[in-house]
């Protein structure tokens, strides 16, 4: 007998809609693992596929996304609000879509604003953005810079919980902005040299199954065997 969870599973599949990278380098991926987008860009097939459970995950994140972008657009705060929006850096093979790109009314500042979803618990642990998350986010604003003459982005990631709508958020320093190209910078001597990047080192005693960003990779078996 079918069940109603089985169903709900593959109607998650069924209506995920994966946006094909148009580039070799993403910023969503960027401060993660430059092996896995290696993967990820030349087509490599996956050996480990995501488990049921992650669309379930994926399709939160979606749900909150929206509720805080609506409720965000009607704060009254912003001169201009766009959502999903289209960045690039051609010259580094580089691009991404912004959560946001808001103008705050008060100061006429343009901000990149990356949105996270996450359980009430890992509020317990967070001391400011995550690197992958303040790289991400810098790497839209300096993509921006480079588009908009003369124009100074700021960046900010925010944190939201999935149980109760609690909100953190960091202003990303310039330093990342310059990490980001740094990034960029090692991608693309690996890419431009056809050399597979280097796979990211594991603390003695622990499992890169059990360790991010390993554990959660759909080439996990490829990289580590």
């Amino acid at each position: 007998m079918e069940t109603i969870a089985r169903a709900f599973d593959l109607g998650l599949k069924a209506n995920r809609k994966e946006r094909p990278a148009s580039t070799f380098f993403r910023g969503s991926k960027l401060g993660s693992c430059l092996r896995q987008q290696y993967y990820e860009a030349t087509g490599e097939p996956v050996t480990n596929p995501f488990e049921d459970r992650l669309y379930r995950i994926f399709e939160q994140g979606h749900v909150i996304a929206d509720t805080f972008e609506r409720n965000l657009r009607a704060s009254g705060l912003f001169s201009a609000f766009q959502s999903e929006v289209p960045v690039e850096i051609p010259e580094y093979n580089f691009s991404g879509n912004v959560d946001h790109l808001v103008q705050w009314k008060e100061t006429d500042q343009l901000e990149v604003i990356e949105m996270k979803s996450m359980n009430s618990n890992g509020f317990k642990y967070l001391k400011g953005p995550k690197a992958e998350h303040a790289i991400q986010a810098a790497s839209y604003a300096v993509a921006l810079e480079r588009k908009i003459p003369l124009a100074k982005v700021d960046a900010r990631v925010v944190y939201v919980s999935k149980d109760d709508f609690n909100i953190s958020e960091y202003t990303i320093g310039r330093e990342w902005y310059d990490r980001a190209i740094r990034v960029l910078e090692v991608g693309n001597k690996f890419k431009e040299q056809g050399r597979i990047p280097f796979r990211l080192p594991v603390p003695e005693g622990k499992d890169p199954k059990k360790m991010w960003p390993c554990g959660g990779c759909q080439w996990l078996t490829k990289c580590r065997g």
